[in-house]
C-alpha cells in the first residue's frame, strides 16, 4: 500500500483535526485524546462538502451544508441512512504523518497494523 506525506505532528499543536486532499479526495487526520491519530474520508456522502468545516462536537462532525452528522472514528452517518465514511491507513515516521493513497478495503479498516504510531 502506498503512503503519502499528509501532515506533520507540528500541525496538531493547536488543533485536533486537519483536512487534506489526497488524490482528489478529502481526508481528515484526527488526533485522539491520547495523541493517537487516524485518517478518514471527510467528504459528506450527501454532496461532498468537507464535514470538518462544520460544527465538531467530540467525535461528531456536522456537515456545514445540510446538517448530516458523521462519527469521525467509526465513519457512521448518525442521522441519515448513508454509507460509512471510508477509513485510510496512517503511520508516523519521525514527525511526518503518512496516509495511504487510497481508502482501506472494508475488511482491513480495523487492522491495527495499518493504524500504528511511533
Amino acid at each position: 500500500m502506498d503512503f503519502i506525506k499528509a501532515a506533520t505532528l507540528d500541525d496538531f499543536l493547536n488543533t485536533r483535526i486537519k483536512s487534506v486532499t489526497i488524490l482528489g479526495r478529502k481526508v481528515g487526520i484526527i488526533k485522539g485524546p491520547n495523541s493517537e491519530f487516524h485518517a478518514i474520508e471527510v467528504g459528506c456522502k450527501h454532496q461532498g462538502a468537507d464535514i470538518t468545516r462544520g460544527q465538531i462536537s467530540g467525535d461528531v462532525a456536522t456537515c456545514p451544508r445540510h446538517g448530516w452528522k458523521f462519527n469521525l472514528v467509526t465513519g457512521k452517518c448518525l442521522n441519515h441512512n448513508a454509507s460509512k465514511l471510508k477509513k485510510y491507513g496512517l503511520k508516523i515516521e519521525g514527525d511526518v504523518i503518512l496516509v495511504t493513497s487510497k481508502p482501506l478495503p472494508e475488511e482491513e479498516e480495523d487492522d491495527p497494523l495499518l493504524h500504528f504510531f511511533d
